[in-house]
């Protein structure tokens, strides 16, 4: 089997190793065996080579957090009729068998069935970004037609699903990014407007686009002063997405703002729900996308063999939407 392995901690494009050799294993009882057609990286695979993320499994591991592919053996609980199919979905990567192998494992409760018209790349990006806009627009924060949104790290992989998840939802989107070529990305996939971080205040830009109001909603994968300006920007009533830290530190957030504004703090984490919800919000997810309202943008794609590449691409900040490996 052919596999990328990180066996020591450091720089990802010095410490991943392709490997090929003939070991063989099964799923337990729980677990799906996948034939791997595509797996999905992202910033968390780059902080766990530096041992820098709270899930960074024991070395050596596989990485890449979701994948997609078929279905070539099951577990003793699981049903065999699942056999053959082809499903997406986060991977065992913290039992180092993520989905940058041309084998990995999935828990069968989390794994979640693709299209038939959807390709192995597209569903590859499918889970990770998609839930997270999901569980955060449409759980969290109750997202109408009548919301303007505020999405930070719009050209981001969980940015650009807020993008066009809330676009589905009939939001108007007012996305962040920095320089020309990411924000030309985010008109692309849908945005209304797009502020470039690198010319232009992200607080008084977003504030001036709405007549002083300020905006209801903010999408905030990024943090620190980033969040900051976008909390800033917030209208009276409004709520607050905290999603991650892409800048390396938390949204400084001032709580007697917050009070004085009655500004709502919403965590959103696809996390600690149960398959029959994150199967619901799926389901939702693929309504938009065969009605066409939900437009996936072309992940950034990259070979197998040039994985080294795909992780380097996504330290240096050049991201636009999902980077996946095709095998």
């Amino acid at each position: 089997m052919r596999r990328w392995l990180v066996e020591s901690f450091g720089n990802p494009t010095e410490v991943w190793r392709l490997q090929e050799d003939a070991e063989s294993f099964e799923p337990e009882s729980d677990q799906l065996k996948i034939d791997v057609e595509a797996a999905g990286l992202g910033l968390p695979d780059v902080l766990m080579c530096n041992n820098d993320y709270p899930l960074t499994p024991p070395l050596p591991f596989t990485p890449s957090q979701e994948a997609a592919g078929k279905v070539v053996a099951v577990g003793a609980n699981v049903d065999k009729r699942l056999v053959g199919t082809r499903v997406l979905g986060p991977t065992l990567f913290q039992a180092q068998r993520g989905g940058l192998a041309q084998s990995c494992l999935m828990h069968a409760a989390g794994a979640l069935p693709i299209p038939d018209a959807m390709s192995g790349v597209e569903a590859a990006g499918f889970f990770i970004p998609y839930q997270t806009a999901w569980v955060a627009l449409v759980r969290r924060a109750n997202i109408t037609a009548d919301d303007t949104v505020l999405i930070l790290g719009a050209s981001g992989s969980s940015g650009a699903a807020a993008v066009q998840l809330a676009k589905a939802k009939g939001a108007r989107v007012i996305a962040v990014a920095g320089g020309p070529e990411k924000a030309a990305f985010c008109a692309r996939i849908g945005a209304d407007t797009v502020i470039d971080r690198k010319k232009q205040d992200v607080t008084a830009t977003a504030r001036e686009l709405t007549d002083g109001k300020g905006v209801s909603l903010v999408f905030d994968p990024v943090g620190g002063k980033a969040g900051r300006a976008a909390f800033k920007a917030l209208a009276f009533e409004g709520r607050f997405l905290v999603i991650g830290y892409a800048s390396g530190e938390w949204a400084h957030i001032n709580l007697v703002e917050t009070l004085m504004k009655n500004i709502s703090l919403l965590g959103a984490m696809p996390v600690g729900y149960t398959p029959q919800q994150v199967l619901a919000a799926h389901e939702d997810l693929v309504k938009h996308w065969r009605d066409g309202s939900l437009k996936v943008a072309s992940p950034q794609t990259f070979d197998f063999d040039d994985a080294r590449s795909a992780i380097e691409h996504i330290a240096a900040g050049k991201v636009e939407g999902k980077v996946v490996v095709k095998l």
